[in-house]
């Protein structure tokens, strides 16, 4: 059987019979066969969230949500994600990390990321007024916005979604998975079938192979631009959690300010 290496991602039986052929192994349910399907395909899967979990930042996750806020609400869990075959509605769960909430209504204003716990100390009480929404925080499963919106916006969110498993139960559909890291893949499989016929030294051989290449791959798709810093902070650094007077200037957040850096000195 031919396999297709050149762009898209194997399916699980494609993979589990490119597996047979390198191992020279029969694959299958009866007695006779060398190695169960269940198990390769527990391999498959193993290996698969070993390279997904080294990572919440693969290129290859990239995704593009939209949601029109509701006038006086503040939290929302349920976004469009934009795809080629359509839009799709889409949980926050399915969602590995936000990046960036924008919101593209009149002007716009790029919203800037806080502690939960910092916004509730700010917006409380009757400082917890409606206006166009400046800032948001991620909290139990909700995008909450700060100030909550006293209109409709049209608000966009680019993040990272997470991998789906669909290829697992239906096995015609592509392994979700960068191209790249499909033979680093079958390295894994190969290792711990290896493994699970007691040969160490071919186990270790196809381990670090796989090792070796999800390190490099990893390392490039992952790396930042070269022209703009790493930033490894949360988010807008302000006067540590309290506000106090001294003779340097500090910041600190103004409740209901529509503007994307609204601070006062």
């Amino acid at each position: 059987m031919a396999i297709n290496f050149s762009n898209a991602n194997l399916t699980l039986a494609q993979m589990r019979t490119f597996v047979g052929e390198l191992s020279d192994l029969d694959i299958g349910f009866d007695a006779n066969d060398d190695i169960s399907t269940d198990l390769v395909n527990g391999f498959i899967k193993e290996g698969f969230q070993k390279i997904v979990a080294l990572s919440q930042r693969y290129p290859y996750y990239q995704s593009t949500y939209a949601f029109v806020t509701i006038e006086n609400q503040r939290a929302y869990s349920t976004f469009t994600r934009n795809i080629p075959s359509g839009n799709v509605q889409t949980p926050i769960t399915d969602i590995q990390q936000i990046i960036a909430v924008v919101n593209n209504t009149d002007n716009g204003n790029t919203l800037i990321y806080l502690d939960q716990a910092r916004c509730e100390s700010i917006w409380v009480g009757t400082s917890d007024q409606a206006e166009i929404p400046a800032y948001f925080s991620i909290w139990g499963n909700q995008l909450n916005l700060w100030p909550k919106p006293n209109d409709e916006y049209v608000i966009t969110v680019r993040a990272f979604r997470k991998p789906f498993l669909t290829w697992f139960s239906d096995e015609n559909t592509s392994i979700d998975i960068d191209p790249q890291m499909q033979l680093p893949l079958i390295n894994y499989v190969m290792a711990r079938i290896f493994q699970f016929q007691e040969d160490p030294e071919m186990a270790r051989e196809y381990m670090s192979s796989f090792e070796k290449a999800v390190a490099i791959i990893q390392g490039q798709l992952t790396a930042p631009s070269s022209n703009r810093q790493l930033i490894m902070s949360g988010g807008l650094q302000l006067t540590p959690y309290d506000w106090w007077w001294s003779d340097t200037p500090n910041l600190r957040v103004l409740p209901g300010s529509p503007y994307p850096l609204g601070v006062a000195l």
